[in-house]
């Protein structure tokens, strides 16, 4: 044969090669699962696309892919083996999702979520696992809602001019409400008030008092908190409507005489009874701040202070332990380690070395706040791999700080805490023949949150930590 088409079979041969060869090392690269670099905004009623992808760009076909807010399972999507499953999906995410496969070659894993209502706000995270090699990544979705045109109200007669109120509803996040004159000038409000539907919805309402031939002319804007997009309503009072106001105020006049009469009586009568209920006051106050630190003291010094020494053997791959044993930092680098019977996966917690089977004690956590953190006690027995759920019927007693909410992983439903400030460092209490498991911020010195007695069935129970991206933990002492 010519020898052109010897050298054209083999250069076609080669570029083959060359494909295969390429394939082979895209789908043999350590997964790398990234989102969006802030977060996706939607307005409720809305359909919207979470983004996820995976790099270098491969084939993403032949993997699992899961959806979730808080846990595996309920999840909010799930792919695996080809194909949709729906079998454990959350009950308000049904009929609603959609992971849109023709990106799925690109190295795309998109969720579409329809019809976005207020309560899907929050953290999302992506997981992608193929084989042994798994990633995820966190996508957070804001909610916004456009409220009605404001409604503009004249109520009474006030202060020798016109009570005027402006009025709107159907608003998240809380809207801002301004009062303008011609001249575009924002004016001060008398009083503003806001309220919430049992949707989440914000109701606002501002009034303003009118005098004659000042500012009669005037709008109400309601403006959205996260966008320029705003309702407005302007009106105009004349001269007459007015007139009326004066009088009322001289009728104001007498009937402020008549209450200055009856106060100053109602002064002497009341005066020493006021003594009185003060100094009860003071009385009660000191018994209640004494009460407070009574309860401090009873619960927030236990009998033994532990030092706790975190065990290497059980912490996941991906965390990196201090020399001392003593905190751990998520890395997301994997460490070349062997994955043992006793190191939890695919998880990022650790146990404590060292457990308990009586007595009471208490330790310290100090966390620096990266993708979250949770801080408490678990039973030995403890799931290590697969998917956990974090509660005390799984045998885990615990309080932290994820998805921006600061709370309690209790069962079944989580128990937000919004009246604590999430603190720099926790104190752990256990009494573990009385299966008290409680938490106390050590920044504040006041009780966090304590769990329902418990019993532990003589297992050995021993200090927890679970980490979220970037986040590092230290025990004390």
């Amino acid at each position: 044969m010519p020898s052109g088409f010897h050298l054209h079979c083999s250069l076609l041969a080669f570029i083959i090669y060359g494909l295969v060869f390429q394939v082979h090392e895209l789908q043999s690269a350590p997964l790398n699962v990234t989102g969006p670099p802030g977060p996706i905004t939607v307005a409720m009623g809305e359909d919207v696309v979470l983004p996820c992808r995976v790099s270098p760009e491969q084939s993403v076909q032949d993997i699992e892919v899961i959806w979730f807010r808080e846990h595996f399972s309920p999840f909010v999507h799930r792919y695996k083996g080809g194909q949709d499953q729906y079998g454990e999906q959350m009950l308000q995410y049904q009929g609603r999702t959609e992971l849109l496969k023709d990106s799925l070659t690109n190295g795309s894993m998109d969720l579409k979520i329809f019809h976005v209502q207020l309560s899907d706000r929050g953290n999302y995270t992506c997981f992608v696992h193929r084989d042994s090699d798994y990633d995820e990544a966190v996508v957070e979705l804001k909610v916004t809602a456009s409220g009605s045109a404001p409604l503009i109200a004249l109520e009474r007669y006030q202060d020798g001019g016109i009570r005027v109120a402006c009025r709107s509803a159907g608003w998240y996040p809380q809207p801002q409400v301004l009062w303008q004159d011609p001249h575009g000038q924002h004016l001060p409000s008398l009083s503003e008030s806001v309220t919430r539907d049992k949707s989440g919805l914000f109701a606002v309402e501002s009034s303003i008092i009118l005098t004659r031939g000042t500012n009669q002319k005037l709008s109400c804007s309601v403006r959205h908190a996260l966008h320029s997009q705003e309702q407005g309503s302007a009106f105009y009072i004349s001269d007459p409507f007015f007139q009326n106001a004066h009088p009322w105020m001289t009728a104001l006049g007498v009937a402020l005489v008549a209450v200055v009469a009856l106060l100053v009586i109602a002064v002497y009568l009341f005066k020493i009874k006021a003594t009185q209920e003060a100094e009860l006051r003071d009385c009660d106050a000191e018994i209640e701040k004494q009460a407070e630190e009574l309860a401090w003291r009873r619960y927030a010094v236990p009998i033994e202070e532990v030092n706790v020494v975190l065990d290497p053997d059980t912490a996941h791959c991906d965390l990196v332990l201090s020399d001392d044993c003593k905190s751990v930092k998520r890395e997301d680098t994997r460490q070349d380690i062997p994955d043992i019977p006793e190191r939890f996966n695919p998880w990022r917690c650790v146990l404590g070395r060292e457990g308990f089977t009586s007595g009471r004690c208490y330790w310290e956590v100090e966390a620096v706040d990266g993708g979250g953190w949770t801080v408490g006690v678990s039973r030995e027995d403890v799931k290590r791999k697969g998917e956990i759920e974090f509660k005390p019927e799984e045998g885990i007693w615990a309080v932290g700080q994820w998805a921006g909410h600061f709370q309690a992983l209790t069962s079944p439903n989580r128990t937000l805490l919004p009246e604590i400030q999430t603190p720099k460092r926790i104190r752990v209490s256990l009494d573990y023949e009385e299966g008290r498991v409680a938490f106390f911020s050590v920044d504040e010195e006041i009780p966090i949150f304590t769990f329902p007695l418990a019993s532990f069935e003589g297992m050995r129970v021993h200090p927890w930590v679970w980490l979220g991206p970037g986040t590092w933990l230290k025990m004390w002492p």
